[in-house]
């Protein structure tokens, strides 16, 4: 009995070590993730009035995202008083954390006085499965005078200067030949923006096939040479609104109205479609939406290229979709041989 102690009092020792052991592996604080951050950056302590500064984003999250930043003709609605002329090529880097870092730069000035205010500016950091919108804080610029120490005398207004009066004739002229421009061009931009609307309706109820419907618009594309940033825009208007109208009517999936990640999720639920299909249908359509929302202006060559890939997933999607047909209980036989042929 008296040898059966120091087994009983070691045995017991190591099961309350083994518990401890547990435990504290369960009580291993979590470490989380640090969320992403926006900055909004002005190299200079205080602007002059008119004069040209630069306005740095800089996106600091998880690496696989990628970051989408305002683009530079977003106007007033988006940048307030600031006013952007241009913006540079996004920069990236990995930290030693292996976060990433994505920075551009815009070239701004501003007409405001005593300061002026950067709104908050979102940034889109988007993956293959979702998109995040993250907005940089709010900030204040002090703006500086251009007038000098001496501005005491300009409060005295000069005497006007004297000036030979105008002929009416000339300066009627004048305002009607602006007025017929302008009125000129706000017609030429209705007349656009309805004929790009039309197409896209007349694709939408075009009792034709849906897949030749689709084809033609692709081909059309190919006569058109989008070197302007406005061209190059529409191009990609027209070619993101073929895909998704065709797939609307011919695969009953609303993809004018969804996101891009979303027309991908939905092709991925649908496996006659295919792998290699979906993923380059989701390139095809985030280059897209890269020129559509963020500015991208892609070379003539690379816009090609983009084209030939659409043509070749409008192949594929309209070979799954007859296979899907052909296998359908529901289908007509004669249907069903047709389809085998093909």
């Amino acid at each position: 009995m008296q040898h059966r102690w120091p087994l009983v009092f070691w045995a017991g020792l190591g099961g309350v070590l083994l518990l401890l052991g547990g435990t504290g592996a369960a009580l291993r604080p979590v470490v989380a993730q640090p969320s992403p951050r926006i900055e909004a950056r002005v190299l200079a302590d205080s602007v002059k009035v008119g004069e040209r500064f630069t306005l740095a984003l800089v996106a600091t999250h998880a690496a696989g995202r990628t970051a989408i930043f305002p683009a530079a003709d977003a106007g007033a609605a988006l940048f307030g008083d600031v006013r952007v002329m241009g913006r540079g090529a996004v920069q990236t880097r990995t930290t030693p954390g292996g976060r990433q870092v994505d920075r551009v730069a815009y070239e701004a000035t501003t007409f405001a006085l005593d300061s002026v205010r950067v709104p908050v500016l979102p940034v889109r950091l988007a993956t293959d499965r979702d998109t995040a919108v993250v907005g940089s804080g709010p900030r204040t610029i002090p703006v500086i005078s251009v007038v000098g120490p001496d501005a005491d005398e300009l409060r005295t207004p000069a005497r006007l200067a004297a000036f030979p009066r105008p002929s009416w004739g000339w300066a009627l002229l004048v305002v009607l030949g602006a007025a017929t421009l302008a009125g000129g061009a706000y017609a030429w931009w209705v007349w656009r923006g309805r004929q790009l609307l039309r197409q896209v309706v007349d694709m939408m109820l075009d009792p034709d096939d849906p897949y030749e419907a689709a084809i033609a618009r692709l081909q059309g594309l190919e006569r058109r040479h989008p070197t302007g940033r406005e061209a190059c825009t529409a191009f990609y208007v027209d070619l993101s609104d073929t895909l998704r109208v065709y797939m609307a009517r011919r695969m009953g999936l609303p993809a004018p109205e969804r996101t891009t990640a979303e027309v991908g999720a939905a092709l991925r639920r649908r496996p006659k479609v295919g792998a290699q299909a979906a993923r380059r249908l989701h390139e095809v359509l985030q280059q897209a939406d890269l020129v559509k929302f963020a500015g991208a202006h892609p070379a003539p060559d690379a816009s090609a290229s983009v084209l030939s890939t659409a043509q070749d997933v409008l192949r594929a999607l309209e070979a799954a979709q007859r296979r899907a047909d052909a296998q359908s209980p529901d289908a007509d036989p004669s249907l069903r041989q047709s389809h085998a042929h093909n």
